[in-house]
């Protein structure tokens, strides 16, 4: 049962029902998922009512059936002798009178019909996944295959980047990802499960499904540079074979036909299921570094790692001599460190009663609004620090932490992340457009000088914290919670603070947000005397040294 908890997230799902078109969303929350799990349970046990309900009317009606034919069968050796006992004349009579008026009632009527209405009315509940969540849990798998270059073989398999969870997938679930693949434009995923789906088939499904994966993979063919026209040739040949003469045969024939005058000569070489691993990294987009620090091709060096310490902390607050913070030095500029050990479980579990039922799809900031997106799959909600003692307490932690006063803070935001549940590389603080189309609550405010991001729970795979300009990837581990500033000492956005939620491979994960504004945070972090958003210390220092000679 756990295994199958664990999983249901991500593989189980691909072959789910097709529910009923309702608002709820699901593939963006394991919490939100494991909770309409339990209903299954139940349209289970009304599946398995309806099945009795209707196995108990076959067993009558075959018995009946038996009857009827013994009978019968001895009229029939008896001939016409059998009419003159007024007693088989009665039994016949009888037999198409009432007994066919009893059967062919019991026949017409909707046995298990309760059962039924029951399981019916669990699919139409609000809080119930609809077609959609289908299409993003599919979204959620090749979101992992992408990132963490896994192998198409391996996670047909249900061997998760290294880890086997012993679920398989069929052919029909291999050509639904294939096919939803193909149209996000993962050709080359595409391709690799079309060709995974073809090595599943089973004897019982290759008359249904072995003309539409051909059929795919041709089409596919066609799109990729990397496609060879001999293997187009071959595959048209063996579709025509299997639907001699059939219209859907003969219109690829002839559309294929174009699609080859088209295009150049097509290599033999296999389609690599992912693009080689590149070399120069400053030629990447910001979400291909994102993407490269989540999978570990993005890492600091021995050099770069030697700097960096681990301790105490007490400069902040006088308590913190008797109770100090364990610290972990990440960055230096800009300023990224990790603290240990800062939120307790019973605060934990007070968070999670406040966000019950509450929890909501995350959204991003657009350009006139927030907007849902799968940039950010995940669900949150906000709790304002009134509401409960324990936010207040974790906000005076925070304060120690970070040496800012937390008086103006946002609201304490609680996200949960499902299948394949990320945020893609972002910032954390505003652009001047976001003020000037009044998209910033509170503007007064002024910017997000730092963030605190607690980690509430483990995550058994995947889910880290990535920070490509600095070549960190935080691992989420439990009671911990990472620090860094935002904006330049001049207020400007520091760039180099991009980040992102790497996507989840198994496991849930749950993370506490605590977005700090520059108001009122001039005497604890105050402006050098020069722009440091243009200017480093170490430059300034060197300039000046050069004018002093």
């Amino acid at each position: 049962m756990l295994l199958r908890l664990k999983l249901f997230g991500l593989l189980a799902v691909l072959a789910a029902l097709y529910w009923c078109d309702v608002t709820a969303e699901f593939y963006s929350s394991v919490h939100a998922m494991s909770k309409v799990f339990r209903y299954e349970q139940q349209m289970l046990q009304h599946m398995q009512k309806f099945i009795a309900d209707n196995e108990s009317k076959l067993d009558f009606l075959r018995a009946r059936l038996d009857e009827f034919e013994r009978e019968r069968s001895q009229a029939e050796q008896s001939g016409v002798t059998y009419f003159e006992s007024p007693l088989n004349k009665y039994l016949l009579s009888k037999r198409l009178t009432l007994d066919w008026e009893h059967i062919a009632n019991l026949m017409a009527a909707a046995t298990g019909a309760k059962p039924l209405a029951r399981l019916q009315r669990l699919r139409l509940r609000e809080d119930m996944p609809n077609p959609r969540e289908l299409e993003g849990a599919i979204d959620g798998l090749l979101r992992l295959q992408y990132i963490y270059r896994l192998q198409t073989k391996h996670v047909a398999a249900g061997i998760l980047d290294g880890v086997s969870y012993g679920t398989q997938l069929d052919a029909q679930h291999c050509l639904d990802i294939a096919e939803q693949a193909a149209r996000d434009e993962h050709l080359q995923l595409a391709h690799a499960w079309l060709l995974e789906a073809n090595r599943r088939l089973l004897d019982k499904d290759r008359a249904q499904l072995l003309p539409v994966i051909l059929e795919q993979l041709v089409k596919l063919k066609a799109r990729l540079s990397q496609s060879e026209s001999r293997g187009m040739n071959n595959t048209l040949e063996m579709l025509k074979n299997i639907e001699p003469g059939s219209e859907r045969a003969l219109d690829n024939w002839e559309e294929l036909n174009q699609i080859q005058k088209q295009i150049e000569e097509l290599t033999a070489d296999p389609v690599d299921e992912h693009a080689p691993l590149p070399e120069d990294l400053t030629k990447l987009s910001d979400f291909e570094l994102y993407r490269h620090t989540c999978n570990g091709h993005i890492r600091p060096t021995p050099s770069e790692l030697r700097q960096l310490r681990c301790g105490y902390m007490t400069e902040t607050h006088p308590f913190l001599l008797l109770a100090p913070l364990k610290v972990e030095e990440l960055s230096h500029d800009p300023l990224l460190v990790l603290f240990h050990d800062v939120i307790y479980q019973s605060e934990i579990d007070t968070l999670m009663r406040l966000a019950q039922n509450k929890i909501h799809r995350a959204t991003v900031t657009g350009h006139n609004s927030s907007v849902v997106s799968n940039a950010r799959t995940s669900q949150f909600t906000f709790l304002p620090k009134t509401r409960h003692k324990v936010l207040r307490t974790i906000d005076q932690r925070v304060a120690d932490m970070t040496d800012l006063h937390l008086e103006y803070a946002e609201d304490h935001q609680l996200a949960n992340y499902g299948i394949g549940g990320h945020y893609a590389q972002h910032m954390d603080w505003f652009y001047p457009i976001t003020f000037e189309t009044k998209q910033v609550s509170n503007p007064e405010m002024g910017n997000r000088i730092g963030t605190v991001l607690f980690y509430l729970s483990d995550v058994e795979q995947g889910g880290a914290t990535a920070f490509p300009a600095l070549k960190q990837l935080l691992r989420p581990k439990k009671y911990a919670a990472a620090f860094w500033y935002n904006l330049h000492a001049s207020g400007v956005g520091d760039a180099r603070t991009m980040h992102g939620a790497c996507p989840i491979i198994v496991g849930s994960k749950w993370v506490l947000n605590r977005w700090i504004r520059e108001f009122v945070q001039s005497d604890r972090r105050p402006c050098y005397q020069w722009d440091d958003s243009k200017v480093t210390l170490s430059q300034v220092l060197e300039l000046t040294g050069s004018q002093l000679e």
